[in-house]
């Protein structure tokens, strides 16, 4: 007590950490900790970005700085909900901000979708990037065709990834795990299936560049699904959408016949019924018309073989206790949940835009806060010190971001000359390298 607003973050994502850096501009005095389940932190970055992405995660040099700041506590291996509660976290600190994201792949809700060889793309993603909940997550991809139902960049990354040759992805930090299935599947064929127009798709037009790139796998799309021209009143949007129709025109004047592997840009598809016994066989899908700028069924159905699908449609946000959650985001005006509690990041807005997008987003949350606090005021709150105590009463083992720091070490140091890191996947391996160091 006697310093500073007390502040916890729940969530040491883009978001979380974007907050923490408007706070230190705004309100140097406050002491922030940085909540995280995992014993690694940065969210996304770490377990979301692709892995052949890897300038993308170079934004995590800036959240070291954030974390090394003498004001700014990273806690890790300490989960919300089940570990530390919201009325416990409210009763230590002055301002709670709440940037877990929304932590759930949203569904078909179509026939079938319980059939083995089925995954949400947060499943897929996690699996081939390490994330220790999701380790086990794909026993296997002995498969021939694939089928990544959904229009934007996240498909594009699972299809990519499945595709890649393990020379494509040596300079990557593809878990290990993930790399010994794909490098050895027998996969042919991906589609990327879209219910409306390829006009539509929300492709960024660099991401659908790379698909040209690869080495053993050619993509193709159908001409007649191309219209001629693109014409919206917003001048960026328009840009985006014709350089995309562009490089699908080039991608039309391939042949998928002859090439190790082919990766088919459908559209204008909407699934209806997942087809096999106990696992995926094939996908029933009914053609579609643009009516009004809605996909609407003509009538006409198609089944397109497959052993792995993955549904890349969006994520939503679960009941998560002490909070308000309603249509997949926690409730707020303006980020504000009520006194005291704040959210920030996708589970504030809903899972859109780019991870730059957070930074203004948790700027004008910090604002709110600071609306509402005197940030010169002194905290009558334990903070820092009341979690401590009550992580030793209940016998939990927290991650430092110096721990961090060990593993981030011991990652480098294992990877291969070309990789940037060979990643722990296990969070008992985290913790028993960081024990260890602890007692050298």
């Amino acid at each position: 007590m006697g310093q500073g607003l007390n502040v916890a973050i729940v969530g040491s994502g883009p978001a979380g950490m974007y907050s923490a850096g408007a706070l230190l501009a705004k309100c140097p005095d406050c002491q922030i900790d940085i909540l995280d389940k995992l014993a690694t932190p940065y969210g996304l970055v770490r377990a979301g970005v692709a892995p052949d992405h890897q300038t993308t995660k170079n934004v995590s040099r800036a959240y070291d700085k954030i974390m090394e700041n003498e004001s700014v506590r990273f806690v890790g291996n300490l989960s919300f909900g089940s570990d530390i509660s919201l009325e416990t976290l409210k009763s230590l600190y002055d301002v709670v901000i709440i940037a877990i994201g929304t932590p759930r792949d949203k569904t078909l809700g179509i026939p079938g979708e319980d059939k083995q060889g089925v995954y949400g793309a947060q499943t897929f993603v996690y699996w081939y990037n390490g994330h220790p909940e999701y380790r086990d997550a794909v026993p296997h991809l002995d498969i021939r065709d694939a089928i990544v139902i959904g229009n934007g960049n996240v498909a594009l990354d699972v299809a990519r990834i499945l595709l890649r040759t393990e020379d494509e992805m040596a300079g990557t930090d593809l878990a290990d795990h993930a790399g010994e299935r794909i490098f050895t599947s027998p996969l042919k064929t991906v589609h990327v299936v879209g219910r409306r127009g390829a006009e539509h798709a929300q492709f960024s037009s660099k991401e659908l560049s790379e698909l040209g790139e690869m080495q053993n796998a050619v993509p193709y799309t159908d001409p007649a699904e191309i219209p001629d021209s693109f014409l919206i009143d917003d001048a960026k949007r328009q840009k985006v959408v014709n350089t995309n129709l562009d490089l699908l025109r080039q991608y039309a004047e391939n042949s998928p016949n002859g090439a190790d592997r082919s990766l088919y840009l459908d559209f204008h598809l909407s699934p209806t019924e997942i087809l096999g016994d106990q696992s995926v066989e094939a996908v029933r899908f009914t053609r579609n018309r643009i009516e009004n700028g809605k996909a609407v069924s003509t009538g006409e159905t198609l089944d397109i073989p497959c052993n792995l699908l993955v549904t890349c449609i969006g994520y939503d946000l679960t009941g998560l206790e002490g909070l308000p959650v309603e249509k997949g985001i926690v409730r707020n005006m303006d980020g504000k949940v009520e006194d005291g509690v704040y959210v920030v990041g996708w589970a504030k807005r809903g899972p859109t835009g780019t991870i730059g997008t957070n930074r203004l987003d948790s700027q004008n949350v910090v604002e709110k806060i600071l609306s509402d606090f005197e940030c010169e005021k002194f905290s009558e709150k334990d903070g820092p010190v009341g979690l401590d105590r009550y992580c030793a009463e209940k016998g939990i083992e927290t991650v430092s971001f110096e721990d961090w720091k060990t593993i981030d070490r011991a990652e480098t140091e294992r990877a291969d000359h070309d990789a940037p890191r060979r990643k722990f996947v296990r969070k008992r391996d985290m913790l028993s390298l960081i024990k260890e160091s602890r007692t050298e």
